[in-house]
């Protein structure tokens, strides 16, 4: 159970896998704060949760994701590069594990064309593309991240929250977010 956020359709994140472009332009536009994390790349379709919330004694908050895209593998390193942010009181805390990198295509992958180990983090993605071998997961999309984890600390009193996902370099190809719970 949790949370998905995607730059298309959730209803497209059901399985299985039997396509490999599934898309939803929503024709909405994008988020600066997402275009920052990627530099050199504009964001299109964003979906953004916000909210505030107040903490009396806690110190500091987790959450659980992982990040999914039919971007996999096909636009790895290309002109296409979705992204998914979780800002904490302005800071983004959706970051690779033991690093300050930001979760993207261009980020987690097994490379273009697909080739293991090779690729950005390739030991953090799991290959779900049809034409790689993949799909096994019980989901269209074409790849996706490990489960990762998201800490921080928070501020006595109100704190604010930003979960935000796009395509980015263009309106198509979904990519989605699982807040788990």
């Amino acid at each position: 159970s949790g949370i998905i956020l995607s730059s298309g359709n959730i209803a497209s994140v059901i399985g299985p896998n039997v396509g490999d472009a599934t898309t939803t332009d929503n024709s909405l536009p994008g988020d600066t704060a997402l275009d920052s994390l990627i530099p050199g790349y504009t964001t299109y379709d964003a979906t953004i949760l916000e909210f505030d919330f107040e903490c009396a004694t806690v110190q500091n908050i987790t959450f659980t994701y992982v990040f999914a895209s039919e971007e996999y593998n096909e636009y790895v390193n290309s002109a296409y590069n979705d992204v998914f942010g979780f800002f904490v009181n302005g800071v983004n805390i959706a970051l690779l594990p033991s690093s300050l990198t930001p979760v993207a295509i261009n980020n987690v992958n097994c490379n273009n064309p697909f080739a293991p180990p090779t690729g950005a983090n390739c030991n953090l993605y799991l290959n779900n593309d049809l034409s790689d071998g993949g799909g096994a997961i019980d989901t269209e999309m074409d790849g996706l991240t490990l489960v990762f984890t998201a800490t921080t600390p928070v501020n006595p009193g109100v704190n604010h929250i930003k979960l935000a996902i796009a395509d980015a370099g263009d309106h198509v190809l979904d990519s989605d977010v699982f807040i788990l719970c």
